[in-house]
């Protein structure tokens, strides 16, 4: 089975700067990073068609540490250590992407080695815990994505089924950077203006611009691409809805070992999928809907406004939809006996979990949902509560304790959108934040 073809609100409000509209962004611009100065001179631009020792020793440790650390799965893991290498040293701009990757893993470790934080604790990157060669890897970083991803342009606009294969190993290099960014960007808070907000406690979100944003690559040419050298990074077993005829409530064998956080996760679930959709019906602008109470202060309807109100309600409708469908393939994945791996048994229901493809929720919710997650000072009711969902499908990266690109950054980016839920002084949509918050806290407590 493959994955789809990767394919006004109540209460006081706290003052907040003037609106502004800000375009939704090209899907394929470099993520933003605002990086501190440098007090011991310029960095060395990456010239073209020169590898330094530096980048040498980024090429050793993908092909040592970051490769074997992509994927759960060996057969995926193998194209990570063998295949995506091979077509990077092909591909100049390949290579670049590579090599931005594995340094993003390498300020990664380098903190953690530092620290002693576990790679799923709080502790995030902030300037002044690097020292300053590892800002000038920071900066080479960067060059080398933003390098790779002008190179990935060109070829995607000159793209042919010779070449699809090609473009198609970017994407997932891209992307795998994308989701990387979320941690390391967090040495960038020094300065503010990052594109989605002008508060630097906003949410990142220009890294789901850029996943989407990929989506073509392999719908323009699946059927070359499913015969190709990466067709395991298109197939996924698991990737159904087996869960409508085989969930029940029968005894969960990999809850009996399971994580606080898992545990809560599973218990919690289906219920909150079932408190998003009922909070969904009280954002109607049809005077119906709050002509059901008038008088009550305890549930007051939370109003949309604009004459794209049903359209939004039906975008918020559908993404529940895809976050139910996500959530249940996890939990008919808890139902699953162990394996029998040769592997602990977290990581062998991990395994499984990658499996079922939940990871690829970012390419199954629509444009309309992503470009409803405005700005910090444009959030209100109805933005809010697109942010909420988010939250609930950054859960979905927590579960994934083993992969250091997809676990960490996340737990930050659920507190960053309680913050801002908190900001709007609504208290039956901070109420819809309560559990992603306790999900992320039981696992920090263990």
């Amino acid at each position: 089975m493959r994955d789809p073809r990767l394919a006004d609100s109540e209460g006081p409000r706290c003052s907040r700067k003037p609106k502004r509209v800000v375009p939704v962004p090209h899907p394929l611009q470099p993520l933003e990073f605002h990086l501190p100065g440098l007090s011991a001179g310029p960095v060395p631009s990456l010239h073209e068609e020169t590898i330094n020792m530096s980048d040498m020793n980024l090429l050793t440790r993908f092909m040592l540490q970051t490769s074997k650390k992509m994927s759960l799965h060996p057969k995926r893991m193998f194209i990570w250590q063998q295949i995506i290498p091979d077509m990077a040293a092909r591909r100049e701009y390949l290579m670049h992407l590579l090599l931005a990757l594995a340094g993003a893993h390498a300020l990664y470790e380098s903190e953690i080695a530092r620290t002693g934080t576990p790679s799923i604790g709080g502790h995030q990157l902030t300037p002044s815990s690097l020292d300053n060669p590892a800002m000038h890897d920071l900066h080479r970083i960067i060059e080398h994505h933003q390098k790779g991803l002008k190179g990935f342009r060109e070829a995607l606009s000159d793209m042919t089924a010779a070449t699809a294969e090609y473009v198609f190993c970017g994407s997932l290099l891209i992307v795998a950077f994308a989701f990387a960014s979320l941690s390391i960007r967090e040495l960038s808070r020094t300065e503010p203006a990052l594109r989605n907000g002008d508060n630097d406690e906003s949410p990142f979100t220009d890294w789901l611009h850029l996943v989407r944003g990929l989506t073509s690559v392999v719908r323009e040419h699946w059927f070359t691409l499913k015969l190709s050298r990466l067709r395991d990074m298109l197939f996924y077993e698991y990737a159904n809805d087996d869960w409508r005829h085989t969930l029940s409530t029968a005894r969960v064998p990999r809850l009996t070992n399971g994580s606080r956080m898992v545990l809560m996760f599973a218990d919690g679930a289906a219920r909150r999928i079932s408190t998003l959709r009922t909070y969904a019906t009280t954002l109607s602008s049809s005077p119906a809907a709050h002509e059901a109470n008038p008088t009550s202060t305890q549930y007051p309807s939370d109003t949309l406004t604009g004459e794209d109100d049903k359209l939004n309600q039906e975008e918020y409708s559908k993404t529940i939809d895809t976050l139910e469908g996500i959530y249940m393939r996890i939990l008919n994945v808890f139902h699953f006996a162990e394996s029998g791996r040769d592997c602990s048994a977290l990581r062998d229901f991990q395994i499984d979990l990658e499996e079922a493809a939940v990871l690829s929720w970012p390419h199954m919710v629509s444009n309309v949902f992503i470009s409803s997650l405005r700005p910090w000072d444009q959030v209100e009711i109805a933005e809010g509560f697109s942010y909420t969902i988010l939250a609930h499908f950054y859960l979905v990266f927590v579960l994934f304790e083993d992969l250091w690109y997809i676990n960490r950054g996340f737990y930050k980016e659920i507190e960053k959108i309680f913050r801002l839920v908190s900001d709007l002084n609504n208290d039956r949509l901070l109420a819809l934040m309560e559990w992603p918050m306790a999900v992320i806290a039981a696992n920090r407590e263990e």
